[in-house]
């Protein structure tokens, strides 16, 4: 499977679906999950090379994880669910989630954490290319990891496989325009957050058909280190009404 349950709620009315930022694994939102209501059911991505799936090869076909990820969900239950991409991870659900339009089973509402609009955003397309030293080097000096990560240099060999297949993915990444999605967006970013301006962030209402939705948290970049119960209440603040 390629989403998985972090928690399972029998009795949700919702669930939010989560894409880590680069090299995170379905364990990165669990901070979150006692912070969010027992009516949401919170999932994960689970994406090969990272976590349990350590051990196998990661993606590298940005097309093909996109078709089978859009898949699974237009399989999915009949609970209302929402896609939540936290920095990098907002690509792949931003991607997800059109595809799931075009499919005409759109989730409830895109929901992505500090990362412009992705016709106006910028990837490091060499960089995971580079040799481990200088890998780490430029990841650090453009904040690509939270700091408590970047500090733990044991972990590295592990962190760097799923990094540099995450960072791989987008460095092929063009942007085609399409059609405004159907779905409604909201875009959640820190106060404090000098990598973002507020037109990348404001760009995103050129993907929704909807008014859309922006929340300022009193966080940097990473909202769910620097400010998980404010992230928590802001994402439950757009979660799908109730089955009727």
């Amino acid at each position: 499977m390629m989403f998985v349950p972090i928690e399972r709620r029998e009795s949700a009315e919702a669930e939010l679906h989560v894409f880590p930022h680069a090299g995170g694994g379905p364990a990165s939102p669990t901070p979150l999950v006692p912070l969010l209501p027992s009516g949401v059911e919170p999932w994960a991505v689970n994406l090969p090379g990272r976590q349990a799936r350590l051990a196998e090869p990661p993606r590298t076909d940005l097309g093909a994880l996109i078709e089978e990820l859009a898949d699974e969900l237009a399989g999915h239950g009949p609970r209302p669910y929402a896609l939540f991409g936290y920095c990098s991870g907002a690509m792949l659900a931003y991607l997800v989630c059109r595809r799931l339009d075009a499919l005409g089973r759109p989730p409830a509402r895109l929901i992505v954490g500090s990362f412009a609009a992705p016709d106006v955003a910028v990837f490091l397309r060499r960089l995971h290319t580079l040799p481990s030293d200088l890998f780490w080097e430029r990841l650090i000096d453009y904040g690509g990891v939270p700091a408590e990560l970047a500090e733990r240099q044991e972990l590295r060999p592990i962190l760097e496989p799923a990094l540099r297949a995450d960072f791989g993915l987008l460095a092929g990444y063009r942007h085609e325009p399409g059609p405004p999605m159907s779905t409604p967006i909201t875009v959640l970013h820190g106060r404090h957050d000098t990598s973002l301006t507020r037109g990348s962030l404001l760009g995103w209402r050129r993907q929704t058909v909807h008014r859309l939705v922006l929340r300022e948290l009193d966080a940097s970049h990473w909202l769910m280190e620097d400010a998980p119960a404010e992230l928590a209440a802001a994402l439950t603040e757009d979660l799908p009404e109730r089955v009727p």
